[in-house]
């Protein structure tokens, strides 16, 4: 029996697309989005225009289904709770975080803290993309209602993928301000390439219009490359023997799986969900850059490919896997 659903987010990314492709091959959507906006004001705003809608609309919808914890996500939940409709909410690790140092999490400020707690305590139904963030929702929300389901990757269908390495340490991830560059462990990976100048190593993704004092120093092994499609993204990843995640915050990373897809051992920190995603395949290494190079060089020179197996393609990652799940809630 098909469903009319609420679907609530702020900025339409990958993930936010997918599920919305999900929840609309069997039920009615209707998305609204709350414009991500700088300044009390704005969202003050948009807080008030959202609930101008959701005072004449809520009534068509038998659920909500929101993306992200924060200000977007309380207005929809106080009302949903009040009429007693229902809400899944999915922590996507933003709204679990707080990194003061970087001005980075929700709960870095007072009141966008308090939205997201609400919003967790009163969802019906919270969706952890990892065991990680499943974790941190019970530590600050301990009644609220969790239910892990993983984010999904696109992973290729073909069986056995031909690829052709090179002595290159990959990393990927959208760099465009000197926080997601800390964030994202940009620095660390910089400082191991100075260790290893007989090795490769790249960038992709990364603005090249950060500050100069973040440009300026790198060594010549490192090659910066800006944002590319994802198919163009595929031959490096077919190319390099090593996929390197050195963030300072991480709850799923979907570049991590798709590396391994492609027959990269994957080397992280032991921050947030990364462990769990490479299991056995890959190594979690301390920050510290003399540790990590020698670990890099063990990797890349005694480098064997193996074939991933059926269950990685096809498990917990897959978009099939989600699909079913999700679904299977609603209903």
């Amino acid at each position: 029996m098909k469903k009319n659903i609420l679907f609530v987010y702020t900025n339409y990314s990958t993930f936010v697309k997918t599920d919305f492709g999900i929840l609309s091959e069997k039920h009615e959507v209707v998305k609204y989005q709350f414009k991500p906006v700088k300044g009390l004001l704005k969202t003050a705003f948009q807080m008030l225009r959202q609930l101008f809608y959701l005072l004449f609309n809520i009534w068509k919808f038998d659920s909500v289904f929101i993306w992200f914890a924060d200000y977007h996500s309380f207005l929809p939940i106080l009302i949903a709770k009040i009429l007693h409709k229902k809400t899944m909410l999915v922590i996507g690790g933003y709204d679990v975080a707080r990194m003061p140092e970087y001005g980075y999490g929700s709960f870095h400020g007072k009141l966008r803290g308090f939205c997201t707690l609400f919003s967790m305590k009163n969802s019906t139904l919270n969706l952890a993309v990892s065991k990680y963030v499943e974790r941190k929702v019970r530590w600050i929300a301990r009644k609220a209602n969790t239910r892990l389901i993983y984010n999904c990757v696109n992973i290729a269908e073909n069986s056995s993928i031909k690829v052709v390495k090179e002595n290159l340490v990959l990393t990927v991830g959208l760099i465009d301000s000197e926080r997601t560059f800390y964030l994202k462990g940009i620095d660390t990976f910089t400082e191991v390439a100075q260790l290893l100048p007989e090795l490769k190593f790249m960038v992709i993704g990364m603005s090249k219009n950060l500050p100069d004092r973040l440009l300026k120093n790198l060594s010549e092994n490192v090659e910066i490359i800006e944002r590319v499609n994802h198919s163009e993204l595929e031959t490096y990843y077919k190319k390099a023997k090593v996929y390197c995640q050195f963030s300072r915050t991480e709850s799923f990373g979907v570049a991590i799986v798709e590396a391994i897809n492609f027959g990269c051992i994957p080397v992280v920190t032991n921050v947030g969900g990364m462990p769990e995603l490479i299991g056995e395949k890959g190594k979690i290494a301390k920050r510290n850059p003399d540790l990590i190079s020698e670990l890099l060089t063990g990797i890349v020179f005694n480098f064997t490919i193996s074939e991933m197996d059926k269950d990685f393609k096809n498990g917990i990652f897959s978009v099939k896997t989600r699909e079913e799940k999700i679904l299977a809630l609603i209903n």
